[in-house]
């Protein structure tokens, strides 16, 4: 019995060392690209100004006039070398494919189509280059959300509601790495006046 305890051992050993050597290969293939993405600024503009302001927060109306318009974010990017003694090349460039938008409330309650807009997923596409800045507009609120719940809850009410949306941006170095950078913005919902 203690002979087979001892070649039990080893094996259990191996099978833990190869379960966390599987966990560590994902990490590693997940974080291999050499440069880091960055988000210099998260900005939104609401789609009820007709000259749009983009800051660091945003009063997203649920009606505007009689009509339902979306939001828009706007993103300032820019893409480091992790080894600042490496030299950048072409293969160092990111092109973002595609961001994802998630809501949440600072009081836990984050159940999607009743405490908070649903998340989505879109497409963008644009490429940081190292040494260099990017500047995007992507469409941060749908308008398609302000027709469900718990947005169209506030057309006819005095009510607002206050979120953080968080954006994550994907894309891949042109290695074909995975690289991805998120930030978040405040979001305040509500039947605003508006603007003249």
């Amino acid at each position: 019995m203690r002979t087979m305890s001892t070649k039990l051992l080893p094996l259990a050993l191996v099978a833990g060392f190869a379960a966390t050597a599987a966990g560590c290969s994902e990490f590693i293939r997940q974080n291999r690209s050499s440069v880091t993405l960055v988000i210099d600024a998260l900005e939104a503009a609401s789609g009820a100004e007709e000259q749009q302001t983009f800051s660091g927060t945003l009063q997203s109306d649920v009606v505007t006039g009689g009509s339902i318009v979306s939001d828009s974010g706007r993103v300032t990017m820019r893409v480091i070398m992790k080894d600042l003694a490496e030299v950048a090349t072409v293969t160092n460039a990111v092109t973002i494919n595609r961001y994802l938008v998630t809501f949440r409330r600072t009081d836990g309650r984050n159940t999607p189509g009743v405490d908070v807009p649903y998340p989505f997923d879109s497409a963008i596409t644009f490429t940081v280059s190292p040494g260099t800045t990017v500047v995007r507009s992507f469409e941060l609120i749908r308008h398609n959300a302000k027709f469900e719940q718990p947005l169209l809850g506030l057309v006819n009410s005095f009510a607002t509601l206050s979120t953080i949306a968080d954006i994550t941006f994907v894309g891949r170095d042109q290695a074909g790495r995975e690289v991805s950078a998120s930030g978040s913005i405040g979001i305040q919902f509500g039947n605003f006046a508006d603007p003249d």
